[in-house]
């Protein structure tokens, strides 16, 4: 290797680890760099009805869909209705799953709240005595109920 080739060799790496040093030295410093929030910072209280109202009925929606659910009785309450008597003879087991909540609405005497997304799927014995799973989609997901406000507190009663 001739002194020119090795001069020339290391001028390029040098060149290299510069410019390596430059682009992280640039993306470093470029990126605001975030700063663990406060969790009183992150969660701001509301006291408007409908926010408190759409919380509270997340909430026990969430409590309704959360455990399975041993047998075909669902949870009443939660606006959940399983067509299985057709398919199966008997029912083991359902688990549910929110796609989208539904979202409320305050009316003069209660609440609506619809548009959610459903999804449960049933476990059991099928009609010709078989062990059978279907899954069961409704996009009509809804609920309906009386709310009592009081100041900043909502209180929602879910038929």
């Amino acid at each position: 290797m001739t002194r020119r080739l090795a001069w020339t060799m290391g001028a390029g790496v040098a060149a290299l680890i510069i410019a390596g040093a430059a682009v992280w030295l640039w993306q470093s410093t470029s990126v605001p760099r975030s700063t663990p929030a406060s969790p009183a910072a992150t969660v701001a209280p509301t006291t408007d009805p409908q926010s408190l109202a759409q919380q509270q009925l997340d909430e026990h929606l969430e409590s309704c869909t959360a455990e399975k659910v041993a047998g075909a009785a669902v949870p009443e309450g939660c606006g959940i209705r399983i067509p299985w008597g057709t398919e199966f003879a008997a029912v083991e087991s359902v688990r549910f799953r929110i796609d989208r909540m539904p979202v409320l609405e305050l009316t003069d005497d209660g609440f609506v709240a619809d548009g959610g997304v459903l999804v449960a799927t049933v476990s059991g014995t099928g009609q010709d005595g078989a062990a059978r799973t279907e899954t069961y989609r409704t996009e009509s997901w809804s609920v309906r109920g009386d709310v009592a406000l009081d100041g900043d507190r909502v209180d929602l009663d879910v038929w």
